[in-house]
């Protein structure tokens, strides 16, 4: 069922900059009484829906034509939002597109808000929130795979997984209020048994979902690498080599790295962040110290440390150094540098397996071994792709995962409570919890507060 909106609204929905087309669009109740005042052309556009139309775009106030333009009518509810709309593709320049919309407002259309669009969309049952969520990232989208996942989300891939998870649980739902209703019909073991296992069944395939967000940020965010080490070990030069560029300032200078340097680089069609810092090391530079304590930080947030040390140190030169990602770190390989100067390293450096999983040994300067580093990153990325194919279905939104999980912890009370023989409105109770929190996933049930922090992350005019 369409809502109605009190406002027609409008917006641009192209990018601002000069360009051969752009694109504005109206949604709203009134949007033919803008067309009627605004575009005159000799085939009437409301009478003849979804069709091209070639005409003046005419300026509220002197009536002078403002462009000549493109215009099609969608009447309400076969439209995008399920409003009647009306796109108009004017000339690109940011002036004249602004000139159409002072119009537009003048005749009193409203600016949109961002998402605004897709958010009536979404009211008015044209889709899902998932799927409107799927839009947004399908416009940010930098990678093929990323550019996958949107476009499986905007299908109603997840949608429909999560559809079939709460099918079972529905269905258990119903049979124990049943019981609940009618204290006399008692539930034969052999039905309980099978609720039990329809049960236990949903939670392990939540589970799947709730494991798939580590691969589904990565994609959508990029695998985070933060580059650690002692100073002067090459850190610098290797975000360089992976950039493809100098970005970082490279000295023989110790401690030259006193910020954060980020950069975004694709490896084989998959995306990292790569994260340069300052050097680990006892300082009583003020600045270096500020350095160093941001290096600290930025370890819990690394999907992988790469530890860099020079090849022609001692391992007491770094151990201090390492000893800062402890408990830290997720994963840390041993990154040795500068193996063109320092050969020996190949057997004087020895790995401890306690912190670092894997060992590199390379030259920033020759770019001897790099590619053999650059090739494990991808393998380790691609490697959490087949694990994540593994459950079918990939997540890559937070609010998803966190409603994920509490539908899990209510199935696994439900699951106790059964367990410890509590009464049946017990578990009835934590299953309603669980379907509560499946249903916020798709909109089923949804705040304002939900609403509009999702919609207000989109673009004016989208």
């Amino acid at each position: 069922m369409v809502q109605k909106h009190s406002a027609t609204i409008a917006a641009c929905a192209t990018s601002n900059a000069p360009a051969g087309v752009a694109i504005i669009r109206i949604s709203g109740p009134d949007t033919k009484g803008a067309l009627r005042a605004l575009f005159k052309s000799r085939i009437d556009p409301i009478k003849h829906p979804r069709t091209v139309v070639i005409g003046d775009v005419l300026d509220s106030t002197t009536k002078e034509t403002l462009d000549r333009s493109i215009v099609f009518f969608m009447p309400s509810p076969g439209s995008f939002t399920g409003e009647d709309v009306a796109e108009i593709q004017c000339h690109g320049s940011p002036l004249l597109v602004r000139k159409i919309l002072r119009s537009l407002y003048s005749y009193g259309v409203a600016p949109a808000h961002p998402g605004e669009f897709t958010k009536r969309a979404f009211l008015n049952g044209k889709l899902d929130l998932v799927q409107a969520e799927a839009i947004g990232d399908l416009i940010s989208a930098s990678t093929e795979q990323a550019l996958k996942l949107a476009a499986e989300q905007l299908n109603g891939r997840l949608s429909g997984t999560i559809s079939s998870i709460g099918t079972p649980l529905r269905d258990a739902l119903a049979e124990l209020e049943a019981s609940i209703d009618f204290p006399e019909e008692d539930i034969n073991p052999a039905s309980e048994r099978r609720i039990v296992a329809e049960i236990e069944k949903t939670g392990k395939e939540i589970e799947k979902l709730i494991n798939s967000y580590a691969y589904g940020q990565v994609v959508k965010e990029g695998f985070r690498v933060l580059l650690a080490g002692p100073p002067n070990a090459g850190k610098s030069s290797l975000l360089n080599l992976f950039v493809g560029h100098q970005r970082a300032i490279v000295t023989p200078i110790s401690g030259t790295t006193r910020d954060l340097l980020e950069e975004e680089v694709t490896l084989d069609g998959l995306r990292f962040v790569f994260c340069d810092s300052a050097g680990l090391r006892e300082t009583t530079d003020t600045v270096e110290q500020v350095g160093i304590e941001l290096a600290k930080s930025r370890v819990p947030w690394a999907d992988l440390v790469l530890f860099i040390i020079d090849g022609g140190d001692t391992d007491a030169a770094w151990q201090l150094a390492a000893s800062h990602l402890r408990g830290l770190a997720r994963r840390v390989w041993l990154v040795v540098n500068k193996v063109d100067i320092a050969p020996d390293a190949f057997s004087t450096v020895t790995i401890e397996p306690t912190l670092f999983s894997q060992r590199f040994f390379l030259s920033a300067k020759t770019e001897s071994g790099f590619s053999a580093l650059q090739e494990a990153l991808v393998e380790e990325v691609r490697n959490a792709a087949i694990a994540a194919e593994g459950g079918s279905t990939t997540i890559t939104n937070e609010r998803h995962r966190l409603a994920l999980i509490s539908a899990h912890d209510a199935i696994h009370r439900a699951g106790e409570a059964h367990r410890a023989g509590q009464p049946t409105e017990i578990v009835s109770l934590e299953l309603r919890h669980a379907l509560t929190s499946l249903d916020e996933i798709v909109g089923v049930t949804s705040t304002e507060d939900i609403l509009g922090r999702i919609f207000s992350k989109f673009c004016i005019g989208k």
